[in-house]
């Protein structure tokens, strides 16, 4: 009988062990969609009809849900007379431009073919086809982008610079100031950009020596003051460069808006993401905060910057956005923010110089991260594993009060 039970109670163990192994796999599992786009034609002669191929694909380890892409074709082009769009899966709603696919299952694709003709008589240099992916649960969105171009020569080059520079977080309490946030600059092409140039300024101008500078030495950089030169950018390529100044004691609350701008030798064909503003507010310094030490560098996540790379990388913007949105809100909050700007800095400038531990805490944050981007996901996680150790806890207590009737159970599953 005791033989019985023991292998009930290991059955049982095993797939509650089972269930619980599976915990990780669905925390880390999660869809990564990506989009691309291609034109058959990229120079055709008048009333030459083109094909736009547009492709999504989930390249990641869980099926991913809700997934859309909008596709509208810009004002100088048109589906030609007698001719439709043909999704592969889904439906295609040319008015609007959206491409409902749905779910799409790890590894699977889906293409969206659009035939197009330049339909106004002054065709400009660049006729830009861009295509955006959208999907709830959708683990990085920095490549669900996609364009392709038509041009009116086979010299026309189209480009589209962007820059964006990111919010500083600035803590009440510290010794000195100073400006370092993180700019941007993207070509989303679709052909190479040259010679371009990112600029800062200031209003008022507050700071001290505020300058641009190129913190991962990119080759190709060249920066001097408030502008950096960058000789030539790949079509979907970006540059990460910061902006620093000084660091400043104010006996008054500044709050100077910086700017930051992108410009190139080639005609861009949207400038309406040419220029990036953000408002940085320093607190007065007070004599209070002397014993108080918070660094005045980067205004984000040390550790997971040093694991990831860059202040910018999705993962390291999901845990910033997450001090910015609860814990900053929250007295406690508050507290933990400023013992992690006192003790971080120097654990993760050791981490940033060995790759192999960049690996590891990379390993070690990518559940927070997760429970932190899908929360409802976390919560059916650890609702799964409570009711399995309650149940697992339920029926060895069962067990241990009625041995006799556990044994027959067991004996009846035997």
């Amino acid at each position: 009988m005791n033989t019985i039970i023991k292998r009930s109670f290991r059955a049982r163990s095993l797939a509650a062990a089972a269930i619980i192994a599976l915990i990780p796999r669905l925390l880390i599992a999660a869809p990564e969609l990506a989009l691309q786009m291609a034109v058959d034609v990229s120079v055709p002669t008048v009333g030459q009809p083109v094909q736009f191929t547009v492709t999504a694909g989930n390249i990641g380890a869980d099926a991913a849900t809700g997934v859309q892409v909008t596709d509208q074709l810009p004002a100088e082009l048109a589906i030609p007379a007698g001719m439709a769009a043909f999704p592969s899966t889904g439906t295609y709603d040319a008015a609007t431009g959206v491409w409902a696919i749905g779910s799409m299952a790890a590894g699977a694709s889906a293409t969206l073919v659009i035939p197009a003709v330049v339909a106004v008589a002054n065709q400009p240099p660049c006729s830009v086809n861009v295509a955006r992916l959208t999907s709830p649960s959708d683990a990085d969105t920095s490549n669900n982008r996609a364009s392709a171009a038509v041009r009116r020569s086979a010299t026309d080059r189209c480009v589209d610079l962007y820059v964006f520079m990111d919010v500083q977080y600035i803590p009440s309490c510290a010794k000195s100031n100073r400006v370092s946030n993180l700019v941007r600059v993207r070509n989303f092409g679709p052909d190479a950009a040259t010679n371009v140039y990112a600029d800062l300024t200031q209003s008022p101008a507050d700071t001290p020596n505020l300058r641009l500078t190129n913190p991962s030495g990119k080759a190709g950089v060249s920066c001097t003051g408030t502008r950096c030169s960058v000789a030539s950018m790949a079509a979907g390529t970006y540059i990460d460069l910061q902006a620093e100044s000084d660091s400043f004691r104010n006996d008054v609350q500044v709050a100077p808006t910086l700017s930051a701008s992108v410009s190139g030798s080639e005609p861009d064909f949207a400038t309406n993401n040419n220029q990036s503003s953000v408002v940085d507010v320093f607190p007065a310094v007070s004599a209070k905060c002397e014993g108080i030490k918070v660094p005045d560098s980067v205004g984000g996540c040390f550790i997971a910057t040093a694991a990831y790379g860059s202040a910018l990388e999705p993962h390291v913007m999901a845990l910033r956005e997450f001090r910015d949105r609860y814990l900053q809100r929250s007295t406690l909050g508050r507290a933990f923010i400023r013992f992690y700007y006192r003790y971080s800095p120097p654990v993760a400038a050791v981490i940033a110089q060995h790759e192999w531990l960049r690996s590891i805490v990379r390993m070690l944050l990518t559940p927070l991260v997760l429970v932190v981007a899908f929360p409802l996901r976390a919560a059916a996680v650890l609702m799964l594993a409570l009711v399995v150790s309650i149940r697992v806890s339920y029926s060895r207590a069962e067990c241990s009060s009625d041995t006799e009737d556990c044994g027959k159970r067991a004996t009846r599953r035997a």
